[in-house]
């Protein structure tokens, strides 16, 4: 095969495969429709950060994590003062 034959075929499978056909609204998948659902349901300017915008299994997670967050830093305080302050042995 000649450089001017494989320049011809690879020109040819190059453009087989960049050609694409036009969908129609009646050819989207089903999960596809689902998915841009949940996309608007996030975009949606109602004054909610995205990560509460999940509904109330988001909130509780959230409110947890806010909980454990607080019980951790009282946790460390409590350790700095027993730390800080160390108990006198009378021996």
């Amino acid at each position: 095969m000649s450089a001017r034959n494989v320049a011809r075929l690879m020109l040819q499978n190059s453009r087989q495969f960049s050609r694409t056909s036009a969908a129609s609204s009646a050819e989207v998948a089903e999960g596809y429709k689902q998915l841009k659902h949940i996309q608007a349901k996030f975009q949606k300017p109602d004054g909610k950060p995205v990560f509460l915008k999940g509904g109330a299994s988001d909130s509780i997670l959230f409110g947890l994590t806010a909980v454990l967050c607080v019980v951790g830093i009282a946790g460390m305080g409590k350790l700095m003062f027993e730390l800080s302050y160390p108990q006198k042995n009378d021996e």
